[in-house]
């Protein structure tokens, strides 16, 4: 079995899959590798922002980083509003990683047939891709069932 590059993290929410994609970029930091997380309407924000902004904080240069950084986390795709602008930078960024053989890891709530076609398909084709559906209880209901177990 191969290396994974690209691993996709799907399932209902509050289920753990933003806590795994953030320990998978610290563990990429610890090691000294630059690794940037992105939660995915905040990251389209970020873009907007630079439309008004030069050098460094260009749009340019912050489209530029979400591109080639060593490791990408996208958190909650399908969370983002869809746009044609919106869905041409998510696929262009996609898109780019694929083509470069650069590392990503996303996270959805959004079941796989729902997510746009290009970018579904890209996560699933990739070279060294995985996706996987964690089937676990949504983790507050975990938690208050422990509580009500719980004798004191």
């Amino acid at each position: 079995m191969g290396e994974i590059s690209w691993l996709t993290l799907t399932a209902g929410a509050d289920r753990g899959k933003t806590h795994l994609a953030v320990a998978i970029c610290r563990r990429w930091l610890q090691r000294g590798k630059p690794a940037r997380y992105a939660f995915v309407p905040l990251l389209l924000e970020e873009l907007r922002r630079g439309f008004w902004e030069e050098g460094d904080r260009s749009y340019e240069a912050r489209f530029d980083r979400f591109l080639n950084v060593p490791l990408l986390i996208l958190d909650d795709l399908g969370a983002e509003y869809r746009t044609p602008w919106v869905q041409e930078k998510l696929d262009t960024i996609i898109d780019y990683r694929l083509m470069n053989g650069l590392p990503l890891v996303v996270t959805t709530n959004t079941p796989m047939d729902e997510l746009p076609f290009r970018i579904a398909s890209r996560l699933r084709r990739s070279p060294g891709s995985r996706v996987v559906f964690i089937d676990a209880p949504e983790f507050r209901k975990r938690k208050k069932s422990k509580q009500a177990g719980r004798r004191d």
